[in-house]
């Protein structure tokens, strides 16, 4: 299997750091052509070491590294440079530059040399600073910047920001560009992020649109707990305990080789965020397989919501893509494809769909109103969210959730409206749209637990253990093997 190239090699990156500064020709060697990067210091110690590396930085504090900064031509020497360089942090962000002098994230070297520090974070793996001379000299508010006059102060045809391409910014105070002559420092060592650390403390990864490898060594150990059609849940099932230790991976399509009770060893992609849902997107991974009937299923018990559970904003967002299980909730009684009127509901009009579009316009004042009174009603559940998405309600008194039974060959939930089910077990799944945000998704038929099965009696003591429940046979062929 191919794995994207997510760090760059150190000897890789100081090559292309150090031919941003080269000349055509050679003709100035003897010029600025790199900046050589110390940072001597970590939060005022010794940089941390390969084997001994920081937690990764989750975005939620700022770390300061001292740096040391020195201007050199393409034999090493040091050279003569005045002005301004732009700093930033790979993987990570600047947050601000404790430098005489300095601007913004803007280092200044003055006679080829600079001594600072820099507020840094959200860092993981081996972490560099860099800096670029391309050419931004910005000016104090209240003086008209040369980018912003109205002139052509280099004569090169073209006026001030955006048009001119020596103006870096608007308030740059030069129309010229830089040496574009640029220096990176040597690694400093994070540990990787684990699930928890990707999935964040609050509702949104700290690392989005970035690249990420999950940390999937000892300690750690994360477990594949779903395979789905369009890709798998992981579960931690050592990561610390009161944080988001799942995460789903969408892989387009079904993981061939892969199965329930399979642990990865390698995990890496980029973050986002779906409509409130954390994801990580075009996985590349390891898989230890463990065969069925041979070693430990690791795959963890369900944790049971209840009201108090759903009620917990905090505590629900800790359970996103785990496993979850509800217990004697009743299908919604208003669930049918009829088109409510006036918004009223009853065993067959359940759809705010008012125009027959297919779908609810939340811009559609009527149909709004509708969506928004059946919501109110633990007893409604919205037609089209089940015709375009499989999502139904089940309730139990005012605590209402929802869930989705696609995954359950030949069960048509039509049949119970009104009536218990004793267990749902499923992932859970997030969407920020609308009140009804929280969804359950079954696995398999062992997920679903009806009235008159065996399951159903003594709960929960009956339900399938999830070392067993949903794991099926392994798929051996990868038909997009050549693409992956």
């Amino acid at each position: 299997m191919n794995r994207p190239l997510l760090v760059a090699m150190p000897l890789a990156i100081a090559t292309f750091a150090a031919s941003l500064g080269c000349t055509d020709g050679g003709s100035n060697l003897t010029g600025i052509s790199s900046f050589q990067v110390a940072i001597p210091k970590v939060n005022d110690k010794d940089p941390p070491t390969i084997d001994q590396p920081l937690p990764a930085n989750i975005g939620d504090k700022d770390e300061k590294w001292d740096f040391d900064l020195t201007a050199v031509d393409a034999y090493g020497k040091p050279v003569d440079f005045d002005g301004f360089v732009r700093v930033r942090v790979t993987p990570g962000s600047v947050n601000g530059v404790n430098q005489e002098g300095s601007l913004g994230r803007n280092i200044l070297v003055t006679g080829g040399k600079a001594q600072g520090s820099v507020l840094v974070t959200a860092m993981y793996g081996p972490s560099r600073l860099w800096v670029e001379d391309d050419g931004f000299n910005p000016v104090d508010p209240g003086k008209p910047p040369s980018c912003a006059d109205g002139k052509d102060n280099d004569g090169d045809g073209v006026i001030d920001y955006p048009a001119d391409p020596g103006c870096e910014l608007a308030n740059d105070d030069t129309e010229e560009g830089g040496s574009y002559a640029a220096g990176v420092s040597a690694p400093i060592h994070y540990a990787l992020p684990r699930v928890a650390d990707v999935q964040g403390e609050g509702t949104a990864t700290p690392y989005p649109f970035q690249g990420i490898q999950v940390f999937t060594d000892d300690p750690q150990r994360v477990i594949v707990t779903r395979v789905a059609s369009d890709g798998f849940y992981v579960t931690d099932v050592k990561g610390p305990e009161g944080r988001s230790n799942s995460l789903y991976a969408f892989n387009f399509n079904t993981p061939a080789g892969m199965r329930v009770c399979d642990r990865l060893t390698y995990f890496a992609g980029t973050m986002s965020e779906f409509f409130g849902f954390t994801e990580l997107n075009f996985p590349s991974y390891d898989v230890s397989f463990v065969k069925q009937g041979e070693g430990e299923c690791e795959v963890p018990e369900p944790t049971v919501i209840d009201k108090t559970v759903f009620n917990d904003i905090v505590k629900m967002e800790t359970l996103e893509s785990s496993l979850v299980r509800v217990l004697h909730m009743k299908v919604a009684d208003y669930f049918g494809p009829g088109a409510a009127v006036l918004n009223a509901f009853d065993a067959d009009h359940s759809s705010c769909d008012l125009n027959g579009d297919g779908q609810v316009d939340f811009d559609n004042k009527k149909e709004s109103l509708c969506s928004d009174a059946c919501a109110k009603d633990p007893k409604c559940s919205e037609w089209t969210g089940y015709s375009a998405r499989g999502n139904y309600v089940v309730y139990s008194g005012s605590f209402v959730m929802q869930i989705n039974t696609g995954t359950v060959t030949g069960f048509d939930p039509l049949t119970l409206k009104g009536k218990e089910i004793p267990a749902i077990t499923g992932t859970l799944r997030n969407f920020s749209g609308g009140s009804r945000n929280w969804t359950i998704e079954t696995r398999c038929p062992d997920d679903l637990c009806l009235e008159g099965q065996p399951c159903a009696v003594d709960l929960p003591n009956n339900l399938p253990s999830s070392k067993e429940a949903c794991v099926r046979l392994r798929t051996t062929d990868d038909p997009d093997e050549g693409t992956n």
